[in-house]
């Protein structure tokens, strides 16, 4: 990073510090274990190899040994009702000292290997739990590029939630009325989480897209879609659907073929 950008970063970083002390949220810091949580309400995973070559597939056991460790920090984290959690507060700084490696991060545009990089992908889960559990989304960032093609994607483009120590942050808070505990570890070639609660939840959730397609602006393709959370309560209630974010990135790979392509689901 150069002089300019680290300084920059040092500033926002000052300045998320002062708002924690100065403007505190009822922040989640308990721990549990899933004894006390018997009933899986969610459960989410994605690979740890996302393409099968390419720039995108470089770093990657780096990548997977920063997120074992960013995970064990995730893993057993208790949030009571009403409180919001954070992932920079909980994961913490991702520094070499605490045993973090270099792997690759989207700054700028451009792909760099950082100490700390990949820990986007554990965020992007934990924002699909928080749609799960109908959360309020406190604070949640889109990624401004779409890197690579649709390998085995079981969601919609766009369910994700960038994040950077300690700035740009994914929170969400807790709307139930009892608490949930957060799982999250690496297993084989898989990155899971999961959310667990002492009963059922009241409610099934759909996590759907519309207005998904290709285009071409100054002589780049962009993606966009639509990303909507439906909730269907057991006593009958129906929700309307809510929109839950408006994505439009500039795609970095090949994707002249894809241009003019459209689903609504």
């Amino acid at each position: 990073m150069g002089v300019i950008f680290r300084s920059k970063v040092a500033c926002h970083r000052l300045r998320r510090r002062l708002d924690w002390l100065l403007h505190p949220l009822p922040w989640a810091a308990g721990r549990g274990a899933p004894d006390g949580f018997p009933v899986v309400v969610s459960a989410r995973d994605s690979p740890l190899r996302r393409a099968p070559d390419g720039a995108i597939a470089a770093y990657t056991e780096e990548k997977t040994h920063n997120l074992m460790l960013a995970a064990a920090k995730v893993n057993g984290a208790v949030i009571a009702p009403n409180q919001v959690f954070s992932f920079c507060r909980t994961v913490g700084k991702t520094t070499s000292s605490a045993g973090y490696l270099p792997a690759l991060e989207l700054i700028q545009g451009e792909l760099r290997a950082e100490i700390g990089g990949g820990l986007c992908q554990l965020s992007n889960l934990l924002f699909l739990l928080a749609l799960d559990i109908n959360a309020e989304i406190v604070e949640r960032h889109r990624h401004s590029f779409d890197l690579f093609r649709d390998v085995e994607r079981t969601v919609p483009f766009g369910c994700g939630a960038t994040v950077f120590y300690n700035y740009v942050d994914f929170q969400f808070r807790n709307t139930l009325p009892f608490p949930i505990l957060l799982r999250s570890w690496v297993d084989s070639e898989m990155l899971r989480a999961g959310a667990r609660a002492a009963q059922s939840l009241p409610f099934d959730v759909r996590v759907c897209e519309t207005d998904h397609r290709f285009f071409r602006r100054d002589g780049a393709v962009y993606r966009a879609n639509r990303v909507w959370r439906q909730v269907h309560w057991h006593d009958g209630r129906h929700w309307e659907p809510e929109l839950i974010t408006a994505n439009e990135c500039r795609v970095l790979y090949p994707a002249d073929d894809l241009v003019g392509e459209a689903t609504e689901g």
